[in-house]
């Protein structure tokens, strides 16, 4: 276990350390692709288990432990997200609460919704219901990839309605500037709507406008599949009816979560953010930041097209091959994963990533290179 203390201190052989220890990947291999899954924190495993070892022994009278713990873990996941506890909902992954939305929100003929023609289905995809009410989708044609926040500020237009996009690009790793993007579209009464997955959890994100985040918590957040964190500003409830509604909104509810959590999936989130806690979460990030910088560093010496924005990146470093397919391949010959993804070698290190780590994979992909030519 993580002993409490300022991580941001430690010396890079006690970080390696004690990441060796809490997070015993295959041996002899690397792994660098959190970006694809996080590997768990410890206690995880034991976290979900214990919960039905207390089923086994308590059946339905547990439950008021259940919804107890569900209560303290939204007040935590409200102070990590830096909002209100009240605003926090919990859902099945990051897709369903995108979906709720789009589907909740009252539409008017002419409303327009602006999307990056390039953007991850999620964002792409939820929008039949606000096209019957007569609302039309502005597909934004993808350029220059540093100029992904630029492309959408210049399409809203005083008959927006809504601005969807990911946080940060699964495919690219290019992360748009929230903060200009929420202003603009408070600017018309539009909102916007966020797929975080590749965001929450690698990079600080402030939610001061943004309207609808949804993130699950198998990437960055390192808890496994199946769970998904919400925010839904109240101005994003005012604009909606719950197209969906059961246990949890009954009317005249505005929550568009509509059914109980999984509760051991929640229990296994609390044990991420008290270990992560205790880390330091500034302390995560500056971590994620320079290992994908180093990352960065790797890729441009080796000759490889970047297609990352240095100056927009989250966790994600990708650059373009002729045989990414087969680099990966090369790569994972000799212990290093990483992921094939649209003709792009895709590295994501985490904070349990080393330095060793990185020069391990610097080595391999010149090897890689070297065989691949």
């Amino acid at each position: 276990m993580v002993a409490v203390g300022d991580a941001a201190a430690w010396s890079e052989a006690h970080w390696s350390a004690r990441m060796r220890a809490d997070f015993p990947y295959r041996p002899s291999r690397v792994y660098l692709e959190s970006a694809g899954a996080g590997l768990p924190v410890p206690g995880a495993a034991e976290a979900a288990a214990e919960h039905f070892r207390e089923l086994g022994r308590l059946g339905a009278k547990g439950q008021p432990g259940w919804h107890e713990r569900a209560a303290r873990l939204r007040e935590r996941t409200g102070e990590f997200l830096g909002v209100a506890a009240s605003e926090v909902q919990f859902f099945r992954g990051t897709s369903e609460l995108l979906i709720l939305a789009a589907a909740s929100i009252r539409w008017r003929p002419g409303d327009e919704i602006v999307v990056l023609q390039d953007d991850f289905p999620s964002v792409r995809l939820p929008w039949a219901q606000a096209e019957a009410a007569g609302a039309l989708v502005r597909w934004v044609e993808p350029g220059d990839r540093e100029a992904r926040t630029e492309q959408l500020l210049a399409a809203i237009t005083p008959r927006t309605r809504v601005v969807a996009v990911t946080h940060v690009h699964a495919t690219t790793g290019t992360r748009v500037d929230l903060g200009r993007l929420g202003r603009a579209c408070h600017e018309v009464d539009a909102l916007l709507l966020v797929d975080g997955i590749e965001a929450l959890g690698a990079v600080p994100v402030d939610l001061e406008h943004v309207d609808v985040y949804s993130a699950a918590v198998f990437k960055w957040l390192l808890s496994g599949m199946g769970l998904g964190v919400g925010y839904v500003s109240p101005r994003a409830r005012e604009a909606m009816t719950p197209v969906s509604r059961g246990y949890r909104n009954p009317p005249p509810s505005d929550r568009l979560e509509y059914m109980e959590p999984p509760f051991p999936l929640l229990d296994v989130f609390a044990r991420t953010l008290e270990y992560v806690g205790e880390l330091g979460w500034s302390a995560v990030h500056a971590r994620v930041d320079a290992l994908a910088a180093s990352v960065r560093h790797v890729l441009a010496e080796a000759g490889l097209e970047i297609v990352t924005p240095a100056d927009a990146r989250a966790g994600i470093l990708s650059a373009r091959h002729a045989d990414a397919g087969g680099l990966v391949d090369e790569l994972a010959a000799r212990g290093i994963d990483v992921m094939h993804k649209f003709g792009l070698l895709r590295v994501s290190p985490h904070f349990y990533n080393t330095h060793e780590d990185v020069e391990r994979f610097a080595a391999a992909l010149d090897e890689g290179l070297a065989a691949r030519r």
